[in-house]
């Protein structure tokens, strides 16, 4: 199952043209401050919303923040104990050359102090696999494991279907790619679980793998975060890490949520608490559809995951 394999003109011709808002901001702005009147008025309303366009395309897609979070798990274990989890998704590496460089997202993790780096899909946009060794070599020199999903550009959902060469790739780097797969994981002498899902819109996930767990840690990484609301009550789970909504990507206060309430309330960003578990959102690093971020700045989170022994009976 793929989708359209021909990549949109307008996002392309967006990035490209957007340069232009450096002859474009000197000329208005040598109206603004020489010339008086209606023209000074006008060059300055068109300067502003073009200025605020050029930091959504130059400037917040350039940055990169680290978020800290700390997530008690609220069913108990066989042991106490916690994880340091690095996580982030989305880098979506190709057409885009201001999304944010692997090897940037690589040194920050190095330094992060974490047991383990999730990565919640999405790595391409429309990227050559031959290209791939040179696009995610970095991943192959971080310090602790990384197990990751793809997610639905990966797949082909839009554009080329990668998974194959792709998780091929990633796996020469050392990279553990989870297609429908679970995994264990030692942090700190104690096992934790890693159930990674394949891509919701592919409509090949076996949430099946969910129905039986045991008295240690299971933490579930897919890239969409619906996926919580296609889970059985039999699947329920310990906690979710998702990504692919960007954050909104272009966030506006008041009207993302309006028009996108029901992202808001569950796939945003963040953590949420759900019926049939915990979902933890990451807003991802790179960009698809538009060459932009405004309000969702790039980021890595990090999630100090703890959980506690059960009582004993008697």
């Amino acid at each position: 199952m793929t989708g359209d394999a021909s990549i949109g003109f307008l996002p392309l011709a967006i990035y490209w043209t957007s340069y232009l808002y450096v002859p474009a901001a000197f000329a208005l702005g040598w109206l603004t401050l020489k010339r008086r009147g209606a023209v000074r008025a006008g060059a300055a309303l068109i300067l502003a919303p073009l200025t605020v366009l050029a930091y959504a395309r130059f400037v917040e897609p350039r940055m990169l923040l680290t978020r800290e979070h700390d997530i008690a798990l609220s069913r108990c274990m066989a042991e106490t104990g916690a994880a340091r989890i690095a996580v982030f998704s989305d880098p979506h590496i190709g057409i885009f050359g201001n999304a944010i460089p692997v090897a940037r997202i690589a040194r920050r993790v190095n330094v992060l102090d974490a047991d383990l780096l999730l990565i919640a899909g999405d790595f391409t946009n429309w990227l050559a696999p031959e290209a791939f060794g040179g696009a995610f070599a970095a991943l192959g020199a971080i310090k602790v494991p990384v197990i990751a999903v793809l997610g639905n550009h990966d797949v082909g959902l839009p554009g080329p279907d990668v998974g194959a060469p792709l998780s091929e790739a990633l796996g020469r780097l050392g990279v553990a790619v989870l297609d429908n797969a679970v995994t264990v994981i030692d942090i700190g002498g104690q096992p934790v679980e890693i159930a990674g899902l394949s891509d919701l819109w592919a409509e090949k996930q076996n949430r099946s793998l969910l129905e039986m767990r045991g008295n240690r840690p299971r933490l579930v990484l897919t890239h969409n975060p619906a996926t919580i609301r296609k889970l059985l009550p039999r699947q329920s789970v310990d906690l979710m890490i998702a990504g692919h909504t960007h954050g909104g990507q272009i966030r506006l206060p008041v009207v993302t949520c309006a028009m996108l309430p029901s992202m808001c309330r569950l796939t945003l960003g963040g953590l949420k608490e759900t019926e049939r578990g915990p979902v933890f959102v990451t807003t991802g690093t790179g960009m698809s559809g538009l060459p932009m971020r405004f309000n969702a700045t790039p980021r890595i989170d990090v999630l100090t995951v703890s959980w506690k022994a059960c009582e004993a009976s008697g």
